[in-house]
């Protein structure tokens, strides 16, 4: 869902487990004696988490735990469609414009406080609230007067959306969106406990202990910075009695091989495999490859002088063999990237093709070189030094070295240094937009092409490459507006923001994730691939 939230996936247990990219559930609502006593799993995660406040938090690790520990209105299922979660019935009306969503009476906080339609009605206007800083005030565009209160024009309280007592909540859009139930599924728009926010201020979110719950499970063990922490099933949640996990056990490991070595003495119950491991192990019945509903790609400072060239950007483009990247490289089940989208997001609805054909990305060594040297004329240099800064994970790092290796072999003069660091770091330095080139992913919380393409709109906050383009602007409008219910129309206005990009190159799509793991006996037949983001059952048992 966010820049930071791919930029390295891990595995979760629910309604989606995220594992380096890969949409992967243990869904299980138990049947009786088929359990085990201990009822306890563990399992690893890509990074630390860096914040549990649905406000600010920007990465899939933090996402992932968040969608364990609180529930929203709805959740995705394994089909990534809407399921009621806290809601019980929602109705409609006004051509699509008012939403009257009736909730349970029976969700608590770990607290001991009932959730309620106030607490919703705070946590938006809470995030939408410049003072907040929130990263993702664009999934609330289509509410009543969210864009305005965003830009600090309007008041919070004149956010179309209000509490009927307790229970009740009605939204009121500024325009008709057709998959709104699946963007209210998104962590984003969980609510908060306004007595703990108020209890904790600044601090909420940044610890264990500075956190309350709604969800399946309540988190123990974080300190804000450490790298192991714990799940642990919670008992005021309204279907307990379902969740037949107990306890879920993590530590964050940045190494496959260490991952790897851990998962072979049992110390680990699943783990992601690198390229050479998926071949090692391709007999092995306990193998999945499964999608993840993510796009890996290079994302671009335009402040930066040379990055800003549109030449430049089409050689650097022109001149990585994806192919190659995917199969010699990833070789996890990845596929290259044809357009900033995955598969099965949306299909023409007139011939049936999916997105990612009708706007395209290639490989072209020669249109690459003459390219690099239009570039290297605009920019009067023809020694040009480009930086990438990219986490310091395992597989991140070996991707930018095969970027580095087919830049500085294919484009005579270019010199390439790669910055690897510390997600966090990386992830400071680039909404600093203290970087040139950043190798990042975006993890799709719904099937919908809108859900990678909007964050190149040039009101996004998540548009840390700041780009700029009038025309993409206007078919993202069309899209989200006065097309927004013609389902023809408005696939054609996606197709033509994701040529725009592609031809301005905006960002550089590099591959579709997929992952190769392996996961013990006890948990298989209890996996099914899905969309990253909002949590599914997020219950699982152990055989």
């Amino acid at each position: 869902m966010s820049l930071s939230r791919g930029h390295k996936l891990l595995l979760t247990i629910g309604g989606v487990a995220i594992i380096g990219g890969i949409g992967f559930t243990i869904n299980a609502h138990s049947q009786a004696g088929h359990t085990k006593q201990s009822q306890v799993i563990n399992l690893s995660a890509g990074s630390e988490i860096m914040s549990l406040d649905p406000a600010k938090m920007t990465d899939s690790t933090s996402n992932s735990q968040l969608t364990q520990v609180d529930e929203g209105l709805y959740r995705l299922n394994s089909q990534s469609k809407p399921v009621n979660a806290l809601a019980t019935k929602t109705t409609v009306t006004n051509n699509g414009h008012t939403y009257t969503i009736n909730l349970r009476h029976d969700a608590r906080w770990s607290n001991g406080h009932k959730v309620t339609a106030h607490d919703f009605v705070y946590s938006w206007r809470r995030t939408l609230d410049p003072k907040t800083k929130s990263e993702f005030t664009y999934v609330f565009t289509n509410i009543k007067n969210a864009d305005a209160i965003a830009a600090g024009k309007k008041q919070p309280s004149t956010l179309g959306v209000k509490a009927n007592g307790n229970y009740q909540l009605t939204i009121t859009l500024s325009k008709p969106v057709a998959y709104f139930k699946k963007i209210l599924a998104v962590s984003t728009f969980y609510p908060v406990n306004q007595n703990a926010v108020q209890k904790y201020g600044s601090k909420y979110g940044t610890s264990a202990a500075k956190t309350v719950y709604n969800g399946p499970f309540t988190l123990t063990g974080w300190t804000g910075t450490n790298n192991t922490w714990t799940l642990k099933k919670n008992p005021t949640y309204y279907d307990h009695q379902l969740v037949r996990l107990h306890q879920i056990n993590y530590q964050v490991i940045k190494s496959n091989t260490t991952a790897y070595n851990l998962y072979q003495s049992n110390k680990l119950d699943t783990v992601t495999l690198s390229g050479e491991q998926s071949v090692q192990n391709k007999t092995n019945p306990e193998l999945k490859t499964l999608a993840g509903g993510r796009i890996g790609f290079i994302q671009y400072n335009q402040h930066d002088h040379v990055a800003a060239n549109q030449k430049l950007r089409t050689a650097l483009s022109l001149a990585i063999n994806r192919n190659q990247l995917t199969h010699k490289v990833l070789a996890n089940g990845s596929i290259p990237a044809k357009s900033f989208g995955v598969r099965n997001m949306a299909k023409n609805p007139k011939t049936g093709a999916d997105f990612v054909d009708d706007a395209t990305v290639s490989y072209d060594l020669a249109k690459a070189r003459t390219a690099y040297r239009q570039a290297q004329q605009q920019l009067h240099q023809k020694q040009l030094t480009l930086s990438i800064t990219c986490g310091d994970d395992d597989a991140s790092h070996q991707i930018a070295e095969f970027i580095q290796g087919q830049l500085t072999s294919h484009l005579p003069g270019l010199k390439v240094n790669i910055k690897a660091m510390p997600f966090t770091a990386m992830l400071g330095k680039v909404s600093k937009g203290d970087y040139q080139l950043n190798l990042t992913s975006w993890a799709m919380d719904f099937a919908d092409p809108s859900q990678s393409l909007t964050i190149l709109t040039s009101d996004s906050n998540s548009n840390m490459g700041h780009y700029q383009s009038k025309s993409y602007d206007r078919a993202m409008q069309a899209a989200e507006g006065t097309d927004a219910l013609n389902a023809t129309k408005r696939y054609q206005d996606l197709v033509q923001a994701g040529k725009i990009a592609l031809n301005d190159q905006a960002v550089t799509p590099l591959y579709e994730g997929r992952s190769s793991i392996l996961v013990k006996s006890h948990l298989q037949g209890v996996v099914y691939n899905n969309f990253s983001g909002a949590a599914n059952y997020r219950t699982a048992y152990v055989k």
